[in-house]
């Protein structure tokens, strides 16, 4: 039987290994561009208008409903989280982060009103909802979360009741992210975008083993 000098062995080798260093400085190069995030806010709709008061910061008309957002190039409906900033139309400078984690501060957040948003999207939201329901939903996620320093002046188009009926609720919540940014920050559906940077972490693993075993199996039938 024939074997493989040393010498090319350990060539062959660190030439295996020059290429999976390769295909990893490729995967961190992608995970390090996904982390900069490009969001668009088109407008609402549908949506109606309300009348709100947030202490210490605003006072007045808003538009509420479904947020038409842009997130990197892919269109998605979303809503505010964030009653304690002005929204910008564009900006490349925002993050997906946890629900719990998401609105920057004064806002906070945190597990249990994290949860009670995910079901009250799970309970109201729909592509084809009314515009009375999206403000709703809306303005039932603003009380949720800024509590006793939200108040609605006039018309809240059912959040009152929507939020009557969180309470009874006993299914699940909806699959949601933060958007956190320079402007307004948003609750979206969870994108289904990791299947890409999955596959090139394992296509990379994989390149060391295939090699080797191929030129094992050269070495026993020389």
């Amino acid at each position: 039987m024939l074997k493989l000098p040393l010498r090319r062995y350990s060539v062959k080798l660190r030439r295996c290994f020059v290429v999976i260093t390769i295909a990893l400085c490729c995967f961190g190069s992608v995970i390090q561009n996904a982390q900069a995030i490009t969001v668009q806010e088109l407008g609402v709709s549908p949506g109606e208008t309300a009348s709100i008061s947030v202490t210490g910061f605003y006072t007045g008309d808003v538009s509420v409903g479904i947020l038409k957002l842009v997130v990197d190039g892919v269109a998605t409906d979303g809503f505010c989280i964030d009653p304690y900033h002005f929204s910008l139309s564009s900006s490349s400078e925002y993050e997906f982060r946890s629900l719990a984690e998401g609105p920057k501060l004064p806002a906070t957040m945190g597990a249990i009103k994290a949860e009670a948003i995910s079901k009250l999207w799970a309970m109201a939201y729909s592509p084809n909802m009314t515009a009375e329901e999206a403000a709703a939903l809306q303005i039932a996620i603003w009380e949720t979360l800024v509590g006793d320093n939200f108040s609605v002046l006039g018309n809240d188009y059912g959040a009152g009741f929507l939020l009557q009926r969180l309470e009874d609720y006993a299914g699940n919540g909806a699959n949601l992210i933060a958007l956190t940014g320079p402007g307004q920050d948003y609750v979206v559906p969870t994108p289904d975008s990791g299947s890409t940077l999955i596959f090139l972490a394992v296509a990379a693993a994989a390149l060391v083993p295939v090699h080797l075993r191929l030129r094992h199996h050269h070495v026993a039938t020389a």
